[in-house]
């Protein structure tokens, strides 16, 4: 009856029964086997004229050899044949687990071979493979004539039929065991029951193994900068504990980049690599700013003109390296390893290349713009921590220069608690030893030396005392200190200083005059702290109220001078920072002078699911501090004001707000807020980011960003949305993205659109549609 008649057998995955109960049991031992392979038979009624007749069982009939059993409404079995014949509703529950369906069956006594009709199986659970027919053999290998296969539901809640997202129909079937693949021959593969595709042959793993090589759902899309594109993985299961996926992206414009990925994870270690390469093709190198570009964004007298100016359009191979790693050793020891590394500045953005699955560290689409690797050595016991590591950088900037990116060649940090007898309280001594190395500029070894001492104590009236004390000292020894940093660099014109690096070095320590040079300072801290947390209880709601305040003492002394901040150039004064005892991220630069943090937090849950909680504070010095730059905030007798607004309905909406304003005008000077909610099937988000640097030249005194997302869940299968990034202070829009998406049990198609014009110089707006598959099941 074709394929249809192997179709109707989806009927029996969907309304088969099994009986419950039997009222006859009956052993038969064949006499040419082992006493102990028989065949046991339960049924309503069961027939034998003697020993050596059929049997006949019929009502709730099962038949049970070994790991195996069948189930039927009628079952003859002749022991001197060794024939099973079953007839009505027959189930076979395989000894690998699986499961088969059928209209009536002839098998051997074992139940390992033999014929079906109208037959169905159910693989993994999941996986639905039917056929009008099929061939059962002990060797492993079933075929099925006129043969269908799904991942999908074929059932609706009532139990009827329905078509499937996804099907293969095909002529042949055969399913190997042995070798776990499904083989299809004469194969059509249909969308919502419409024919998409033919294909004489192909196979796939069996969907019973977790792990199977073979190929995988295929990525299409079209760009405006590389073409159309097309990436079709292929999946190799090396072993039970490591595999490959190579996966080839074809661009119709820049060529073929040749990427995979190798993954081995053992009881003591994991390594993942995701690498790739190019042999550069529509690309050309820029004489004027050695930038690689794209041809297709210039004309071509552009380009004729970048390659008589002495531009190359043959340039080496061009290739990315992600890894990551870690492998445990005895007392407690763990190495590990995060490497990042490319070709050149541009190659990530030029074929949109990012770290991928577990490498991927960041939660947004925006590429990173410098990598870093790093290898470590460390140890935790329950009072010691020891790591040895090595760091190395790579810009992306254009405008960095990377001979001027430090390497840390090593760093050193061991640290060792006690707990304090009689007194309490906790002290811990560390040591910190770190050597950068530079291709060109400062190189310099620090060496630190610290301990501290900490205690917390609660009266019985609830007020919390704590108190800090620490001694630190550095060591620092430098050398072609007069050739700058990143910052400032000593770039040269024919071997002359440049005029913008003259102007940049005066603010080098020591002013950029000496070369070598070595110095060491002693920094003691010590402060208290006082909080007293108040708590009101009541049925609907609880209220908690904290104020807190922390004296600081510490030496008055600026060593800007002699120090080069190189580990705290970068850091944020807000709410989570204003506690902490030396609010510079790192050893280099260190908060001076006497002060005094106040602040106040309070919180509010109440039991409708609304939670409020905010706090606001400021800090206090006894005199200026030249430490910190004056657009952080800090350093003046009152430092600006800062905060934190959060606000929250149960899973419906959150709102994250934290704010810095100035203290004298009430400039807000940075506000960071985050809003989600969600309204039935709308799900929304919104980003806000605003910088105020009154410091900084006009144009650039500002920095402020938006970005929203919307996503409409249109019905259980449908969703669509798109996420929108408008860079204010510049007018103009970064990022456009959308997608529309559908899902079941079995599949995900997904189209995305995206426009992107973040790239910098040399790379043009890039505008690419994008078509993906995810199919469950293969």
């Amino acid at each position: 009856m074709g394929v249809s008649r192997g179709i109707i057998a989806l009927s029996l995955l969907c309304t088969g029964s099994i009986a419950t109960a039997a009222t006859a049991l009956q052993e038969i031992v064949v006499s040419d086997r082992p006493r102990e392979e028989t065949v046991l038979f339960a049924a309503d009624r069961i027939l034998r004229a003697d020993e050596k007749s059929s049997i006949i069982a019929e009502g709730n009939v099962r038949a049970f050899y070994e790991n195996q059993s069948l189930i039927a409404d009628y079952i003859s079995y002749d022991p001197t044949t060794d024939i099973v014949t079953a007839n009505g509703n027959v189930v076979i529950y395989d000894a690998d687990g699986q499961i088969f369906y059928a209209d009536s069956v002839e098998l051997t006594g074992d139940l390992a071979d033999g014929v079906a009709t109208n037959f169905g199986a159910l693989i993994a659970e999941e996986n639905r493979l039917v056929g009008s027919t099929v061939v059962r053999s002990s060797s492993g290998v079933n075929t099925i004539e006129n043969g269908a296969y799904t991942a999908c539901p074929v059932c609706r809640e009532d139990g009827s039929t329905k078509t499937p997202t996804w099907e293969v129909k095909a002529v042949r079937v055969t399913q190997d065991k042995n070798d776990q693949t499904i083989r299809f021959r004469h194969a059509t593969i249909e969308a919502f029951g419409v024919p998409i595709m033919y294909t004489p042959y192909f196979e796939f793993p069996d969907p019973s193994v977790e792990r199977k090589s073979g190929l995988l759902p295929p990525s299409i899309g079209n760009s405006s900068r590389a073409g159309v594109e097309i990436e079709v993985p292929y999946y190799w299961a090396i072993s039970d504990y490591q595999d490959i996926t190579f996966a080839p992206r074809h661009t119709s414009r820049l060529g073929t980049v040749w990427k995979g990925e190798y993954r081995v994870n053992t009881h003591k270690s994991s390594t993942i690599i995701q690498t790739g390469i190019i042999d550069p093709r529509g690309v050309i190198q820029r004489p004027d700013s050695g930038l690689i570009v794209v041809k297709s964004e210039y004309t071509d007298a552009e380009i004729d003109n970048f390659l008589a100016s002495g531009g190359n359009d043959d340039l080496g191979p061009r290739w990315h390296f992600f890894s990551k790693g870690e492998r445990s050793f005895a007392e407690n020891w763990n190495a590990s390893f995060d490497i990042d590394a490319v070709s050149d500045k541009n190659y990530l953005r030029t074929y949109d290349i990012e770290p991928e699955d577990e490498l991927r560290e960041a939660n947004d689409i925006l590429q990173p713009d410098r990598l870093e690797s790093r290898v470590s050595l460390t140890r935790l016991t329950d009072n010691t921590y020891t790591d040895l590591s090595s760091f190395m950088f790579q810009s992306l900037r254009e405008a960095e220069d990377n001979d001027y990116n430090a390497r840390a060649l090593p760093r050193l940090f061991h640290e060792r608690r006690y707990r304090v007898p009689n007194v309490g309280g906790e002290i811990t001594f560390s040591t910190n030893f770190l050597y950068l190395d530079r291709e060109e500029g400062l190189d310099s070894l620090r060496l630190t030396g610290q301990t501290n001492y900490e205690k917390v104590y609660t009266t019985q009236n609830g007020h919390r005392l704590r108190g800090y004390a620490e001694f630190r000292a550095d060591t620092y020894s430098y050398r072609d200190a007069d050739q700058g940093t990143q910052v400032c660099r000593g770039d040269s014109i024919s071997g002359i200083q440049s005029a913008s690096y003259e102007q940049c070095r005066t603010l080098l320590p020591r002013n950029g005059l000496e070369d070598e040079y070595s110095t060491a300072r002693f920094l003691p801290t010590a402060g208290v702290e006082w909080s007293f947390p108040l708590a009101k209880f009541t049925t609907n709601a609880s209220f908690i109220i904290e104020p807190r305040v922390q004296a600081v003492i510490s030496p008055e002394k600026d060593f800007s001078d002699d120090i080069f901040n190189e580990d705290s150039a970068f850091f944020e004064f807000d709410a989570v920072t204003l506690f902490d005892w030396n609010k510079s991220t790192g050893y280099d630069q260190w908060e001076d002078g006497s002060r005094l943090n106040v602040g106040l937090a309070a919180r509010a849950n109440y039991t409708s699911g609304l939670n409020l909680s905010g706090s606001l504070g400021q800090q206090f010095r006894a005199s200026e501090s030249l430490q910190f730059e004056p657009d952080t905030g800090l350093g003046d007798e009152t430092s600006d004001f800062v905060g934190e607004l959060n606000a929250g309905y149960s899973n419906v909406f959150s709102m994250t707000n934290r704010f810095r304003f100035d203290d004298e005008d009430g400039t807000l000077r940075r506000l960071e807020t985050s809003l989600r909610g969600r309204a039935g099937p709308v799900s929304t988000g919104v980003r806000y980011v605003r910088t105020e640097s009154p410091e900084l030249q006009a144009d650039s005194a500002r920095d402020e960003n938006l970005t929203a997302s919307a996503f409409w869940k249109v019905s259980d299968r449908w969703t669509v949305g798109g996420i929108w990034r408008e860079d204010l202070d510049a007018g103009e829009t970064t990022t456009q993205q959308f997608t529309i998406q559908y899902d079941d049990d079995c599949t995900i198609f997904s189209l995305d659109y995206r426009r992107d014009n973040r790239f910098g110089e040399g790379l043009n707006d890039n505008v690419s549609l994008t078509f993906n598959v995810d199919i469950i099941g293969f």
